[in-house]
């Protein structure tokens, strides 16, 4: 069973491969960025979801990884400009570019449909959030 730690309804697709230099990747300790606002009325497509599962289980396994059992979290960044736009996305290093990709494209599309939003913490723009995946 499959279970989505934001709790969404509608859902999120699209060609995430062509997000360019709007998505990066990076590590380092977010722990002092505020968390991003969410609505919680958008999903990620279970075609996006089926290809995290896919990488977390193939190509991007770990030694001693359970084959039929996932606890998946991937923290991300959003920066947002002055204007309310979205600026870019860093997902944090999974050392698995499919779902690195995947999971940013996701979470800036979220970002300018609006599912994502800045609270005014923070000058610079800059807020934290994390996708949970779970499969039992």
């Amino acid at each position: 069973m499959l279970h989505l730690g934001l709790a969404l309804l509608a859902a999120v697709s699209g060609d995430v491969s062509a997000v360019g230099s709007e998505v990066s990747v990076a590590g380092g300790d977010w722990s002092n960025i505020p968390w991003v606002k969410r609505s919680s009325t958008l999903r990620i497509s279970d075609d996006l979801i089926d290809k995290i599962e896919a990488a977390a289980f193939g190509e991007c396994a770990k030694p001693g990884q359970s084959k039929t059992r996932l606890n998946m979290n991937i923290p991300f960044l959003v920066r947002f400009m002055a204007d309310g736009n979205v600026g870019e996305v860093v997902v944090k290093r999974l050392n698995c570019p499919t779902i690195e990709q995947a999971a940013g494209g996701a979470v800036l599309q979220m970002a300018r449909a609006g599912e994502y939003r800045p609270t005014g913490e923070n000058a610079a723009g800059w807020y934290r959030g994390e996708i949970t995946i779970s499969v039992h």
